[in-house]
Formats: C-alpha cells, structure tokens, sequence
C-alpha cells in the first residue's frame, strides 16, 4: 500500500513539474530549440567530403573560394605561364580564390588584415632555374592563426602545384635526354614560409581564441546567474530599498563581470605562456582595449537576456542558447569557411567573432590598431547598442 501511495504521489510530482515547465513558454521553447539547433550546426560544420583524384582533376574539400595572393616576382614566361596555369586550375575546380599583388609585403598586410588565407610567391629565378634543368622553387605563406583551415589549404595548393609539375615532367622527359633524376621526377617544388618568425606550436593560435570564448561563458553565465540569483532570492529588494541610484546597482554589477572576464582571460594567456610556449607579439594595451570591448559588449547581450527571463533557469538556459552555437560558428574551435555562406553571415553578426579575430591578430600577427580597425569598430558599436537597450530595461525591471 505505502509503496503505491508513493508511486502515485512521485507521478503526482513528476506531472506538477512538467505542467510548471510546460507554462514556462520562454524556457520552454528555449528548451526545444537547443538540441534542433546544434543538431543542425553539427550537420553543417562536418560536410561530406568526397575522394581526390590529382592525375582527373578531381580535388574534394570542405573548403572553396578561399582567397589566395599570388605575387610573381620572377619576370620570366616560365614563372608567368605557371602561374596562369595555377590560376585556371583553382578556377576550374573552384578551391581557391587568386588576387594578383606586387609584391609580399603588400599581401602580407592582407593576411594580417584578414582579407587572405595565405600568399604564393614565384621568387626570382624561377624560369632560370628551369631552363638549366634545376628544380624551381616556389613559396607559400599561409595565415596560420586558423590551425585547421591553413594546413587544408596548403594540401591544396600542394596538389595543384603538383598536377603542374607533373606536366612539366611529361614535357622533359619527352624533349629531353640524360637530366638530373630529382629534377625530371619534380621539376617544381613547394616551400613554406612561417608568417611570423618563431612559431612554435598551434595552441599558440588558439589561445587568443579561447580567450575570447572565456570572456563569453564567464560573463553572460556570472552576470545571468547574479542578477536572476537575487531576483528569486529576493536579495534585489534589499539593494533597492538601500539609499543608492539604480544606476549605481547597474554599474557594481557590469564591474564584477568585466573584471571577472578579465580574469578568467589572463588565467587562459598565463597557462598559454607557461606550458605552452605560447608568445604575445603585438601590443599589450591593444590586447586590453579588445578584452574589454569584448566584455562590455556580452554585458549589454546577457542584461538584456536576464531582463527579459521571468526566472533563473529561464535566463541560463538562454545564455546557454547564446552561448554554446556561438563557440562553433564565430571561429574558435572550427573554421568558419567550412560552413555554408548563410551561417557564416551568421557567425560573423556575432560579437565573439571579432574578439577572437581581434585578439588573434594582435597575439599571433602583431597587428596594429590600423589593421584591426574594424573589429575594435564592430565591438565598440555592440557596447553602445546593447547597454544602449540593456540599461532602460534593466531600470524598468528593478521597479517592478
């Protein structure tokens, strides 16, 4: 008896929970649409690839259109016949994107800017060398602050240099008698150049990129667990009944997660730079100005969040929804051209994405103010905007 009593009042239980749960609208839908959308986010970050195929033509890859400098220094019509060839093939398979520049350092200050993957350069005496029946050497530097996509696409420009050279070969063996076994086998070869001097492992480009996502998850998480914390705890109506403006509650609680955001970002840098090897080429103060536009602007997301969250587990669970999408589509932990054009528009509206790409630029690449511009420009704009809002709001909230 005593045990059905019980199983009936757990049903009873278990059903009062769902009902509450179920008139919770916000946290409802919020519910559902978590799993919908990062069941979709998966699907889309993880493409089927097909097989490759050099002597077809055939080059399967997650990635296309990713622009490419080509700098032709050698002024020989070897060097420009190689590339054009370059240039037709990454045409016709639509793997690479080439711009013409005159010179590296000017498309250096392209990959810095973020305007491309990597830089091919035809050096001086590369026809000389293949008239003489040496192996000619052509160079690639690519922007390596992507530790996923810049090895992909060097594979790729490997191939296509590959499938070039392989024609070159058939034309010296058939034009051509006794030449230097290594010469006829690969008349031209591929060389790698380090962007930035000393390099020294990978985490080194994704520590500004955890940074960031740190930044994110340690303020919106802190700010919607301490304001909705003492809405239900009813710890809020003794902050307002006390002799202070509502501007003041507002500007304690912004403090505590700026600097908590803070924190948690050096803590990241320090273990970087301590096990890891990880160096901070550009300026320390420029790395602040981003870290902290970077905080003011999720301050002004998670308000807004929290103001608009009848509860505490509503107001997580929209952080969450924030949150967890952003960590796969702003480029932190995956490639963002790996994603269909429409998400990556998405990924790109996002204020992550512009901390991580501000932060790697300055720590990787020693970037200046100048060549981060625009993402100092999109965060300064989502601090206004958001706090802009957040604050009427969070007001009208503290007086109801």
């Amino acid at each position: 008896m005593n045990f059905s009593n019980n199983f009936k009042s757990s049903l009873d239980i278990a059903f009062k929970d769902l009902l509450y749960f179920w008139r919770m609208k916000m946290l409802f839908i919020t519910f559902l649409m978590l799993p919908v959308i990062l069941m979709f986010l998966f699907g889309f970050m993880f493409p089927t690839v097909g097989t490759s195929n050099i002597y077809s033509g055939k080059i399967a890859s997650p990635y296309s259109n990713i622009p490419i400098g080509m700098v032709v220094e050698d002024g020989g019509e070897l060097a420009h016949s190689v590339a054009d060839q370059f240039k037709q093939l990454t045409s016709s398979t639509g793997l690479l994107k080439v711009k013409d520049f005159s010179s590296f350092e000017v498309a250096r200050e392209k990959i810095v800017a973020g305007e491309l993957k990597g830089v091919i350069v035809i050096p001086n005496g590369f026809t000389e060398a293949l008239k003489s029946n040496r192996q000619a050497v052509i160079i690639v530097t690519m922007d390596d602050t992507s530790s996923q996509l810049a090895p992909a696409v060097y594979s790729q420009i490997l191939t296509l240099f590959k499938m070039i050279s392989n024609g070159v070969s058939a034309s010296i063996i058939k034009n051509y008698g006794s030449i230097d076994a290594s010469f006829m086998v690969e008349p031209i070869v591929v060389e790698r150049k380090n962007l930035v001097a000393g390099t020294t492992s990978t985490f080194e480009f994704l520590a500004p990129g955890f940074m960031a996502l740190n930044i994110v998850m340690g303020t919106l998480s802190g700010l919607a667990a301490a304001i909705a914390r003492e809405k239900e705890q009813g710890t809020m109506d003794g902050i307002l009944v006390a002799p202070v403006s509502s501007y003041a509650i507002i500007t304690g609680k912004v403090l505590a997660q700026t600097i908590r955001g803070m924190v948690q970002a050096f803590i990241v840098l320090g273990i970087s730079i301590a096990f890891f090897g990880v160096k901070v080429y550009g300026s320390f103060l420029l790395m602040l100005l981003i870290m902290f536009l970077g905080v003011s602007s999720f301050i002004g997301i998670g308000i807004i969040a929290t103001t608009i969250a009848p509860e505490q587990e509503t107001a997580m669970t929209l952080i969450m929804l924030l949150q967890i999408p952003s960590m796969f589509i702003c480029n932190i932990l995956f490639p963002i051209e790996q994603l269909p054009k429409w998400l990556q528009y998405i990924g790109k509206m996002m204020p992550l994405y512009y901390a991580a790409d501000g932060l790697r630029k300055v720590i990787v690449l020693n970037a200046n103010f100048n060549q981060i511009t625009w993402d100092i420009t999109v965060l300064l704009l989502y601090s206004i905007i958001t706090l802009t809002i957040a604050i009427p709001l969070f007001r009208k909230a503290l007086t109801r």
